[in-house]
């Protein structure tokens, strides 16, 4: 019995081997880069499936397998041990909230609750629609509301920042969902861009959000202050996307050093990932990285404190 138990997870590894070694080649082809989105997930199956095959004595069977499972859990090192830019002691700070808050939710008015409590000083809603703007309004919270829905769309972007930043509205020719603003911090400018790319379920739609992610890149690079852009990249640390916006812009994620931290789908436990995220460059650093309940969206708010980094 333990020996068909061990072929059978030997055969079935190089298998899903075969498929986590493609995820590695997603600028490729984008079902490659779809499937890199899993790695954690592949990895972590690829090591049980190569141990058991090992433990049966299917060694032929179990170190490719196992080989391939540890190249996968390797790549996530440096969201454990990494560190990432601090912050300076002497630095004013903002809080910056990322939550893509589905169009259909009806507990806005919760959600509008939690940024009460958790006060940031920067707030971008990504779904959002006139309901959510209504909501956020009735609240009464201690944030301007700097862009909106555009009129004619279901859904969009809305921005909040407090006052005292001297928040403006920054036009962006950029395709797709997307926002920018620019905040006063400690008399420095800090420019905020906020995207939502297509989520990459066809070639086409892969192919969209990719141009997105480069040409926001091109538009970091081009920017005479320091950045943050946050968003619902629907694109985790190990898909080509995801590579094309940070290493194209010399963005750093404030993930690095601070575990995963998955933030889609909620409620589907060990198969979440990591897809909505908050990046700065290199000026600036960052603290108290989390993610908060997700009120019945199929994401979670990521929060995070940035300042200019020591």
């Amino acid at each position: 019995m333990l020996r068909s138990i061990a072929i059978g997870a030997g055969f079935g590894g190089l298998g899903l081997a075969a498929v986590a070694l493609l995820s590695f080649f997603g600028s490729l082809l984008w079902i490659f880069d779809l499937a890199a989105n899993f790695r954690p997930q592949f990895s972590l199956l690829l090591v049980v499936l190569g141990g058991v095959s090992l433990a049966g004595g299917r060694r032929r069977l179990a170190w490719p397998v196992l080989g391939v499972g540890l190249i996968g859990l390797a790549s996530m090192v440096p969201h454990f041990l990494d560190h990432p830019p601090a912050i300076a002691g002497d630095s004013p700070t903002i809080r910056v909230m990322a939550f893509n808050g589905g169009i259909s939710n009806p507990n806005r008015a919760a959600v509008a609750a939690f940024i009460a409590d958790e006060d940031p000083d920067v707030v971008f809603i990504f779904e959002s629609s006139f309901e959510w703007e209504d909501t956020i309004r009735d609240a009464d919270l201690p944030l301007q509301i700097i862009s909106v829905v555009p009129r004619g769309q279901l859904s969009g972007v809305t921005v909040l920042a407090r006052p005292d930043l001297k928040p403006g509205y920054l036009e962006v020719s950029l395709d797709g969902d997307v926002a920018a603003v620019t905040v006063d911090l400690g008399g420095q400018r800090i420019d905020v861009l906020g995207l939502h790319p297509l989520s990459p379920t066809t070639a086409a739609r892969s192919d969209a959000r990719d141009r997105l992610m480069a040409r926001a890149a091109d538009w970091v690079v081009g920017r005479d202050a320091e950045v943050v852009v946050v968003g619902d990249f629907n694109a985790t640390p190990w898909s080509h996307a995801y590579s094309l916006l940070r290493d194209r812009a010399g963005l750093v994620d404030t993930l690095r050093g601070r575990g995963l931290q998955p933030s889609w789908p909620e409620g589907w436990g060990p198969l979440m990932i990591p897809i909505d995220h908050i990046f700065h460059t290199a000026g600036l650093g960052s603290a108290n990285r989390r993610t908060g309940p997700a009120f019945g969206s199929a994401h979670r708010p990521v929060l995070v404190e940035i300042g200019f980094s020591s």
